[in-house]
């Protein structure tokens, strides 16, 4: 059974190399504006567990080390990719399903990889190019999941919600 700390490994393993810093199930990629960053959270009902992704933008206030729920932009995992299948026997899992660890019967090794390869293919080159505030424009013009704070609108430019 695959428990956090395999998880944790799994994705540092693919982090890691790419710049990113580890502080306990959070990742950090440092840009002069912007700090891009990966949570991993359990979910307290089940061995469930999401990616949440955050933006914190320096010009607002200056924090080396964000927590998730502090992030002036952030998302979901699940709610920028809802792509995939239900069904392991009809193609690539949706991370939802692949997160799963209770219902989703998966080999702990292809579960592992599969994880590997959405945080390689999908959640770098997001973060990657979101620590920069044009690069942060950017993605929130293609993506309309990302919850952003008003000061983060204010600094981006971004219209107020009505």
């Amino acid at each position: 059974m695959i428990t956090t700390q395999n998880l944790n490994n799994a994705m540092h393993a693919e982090l890691k190399p790419r710049g990113f810093q580890r502080k306990g199930s959070n990742w950090y990629l440092s840009g002069a504006q912007v700090i891009a960053m990966l949570n991993l959270q359990k979910s307290q009902y089940g061995a469930t567990y999401f990616l949440n992704l955050g933006f914190w933008l320096q010009q607002i206030e200056h924090n080396d080390f964000p927590r998730a729920h502090q992030c002036h932009i952030s998302a979901r995992a699940s709610s920028l990719w809802p792509e995939g299948t239900p069904r392991p026997e009809a193609g690539p899992p949706r991370i939802t399903d692949l997160l799963n660890l209770d219902d989703y019967p998966c080999d702990d090794t292809q579960r592992l990889d599969q994880l590997r390869r959405f945080i390689a293919d999908k959640l770098v080159p997001v973060l990657k190019a979101g620590v920069t505030l044009e690069g942060l424009n950017q993605l929130l013009a293609e993506d309309d999941e990302f919850q952003i704070t008003l000061a983060a609108r204010n600094v981006l430019g971004l219209a107020p919600l009505d």
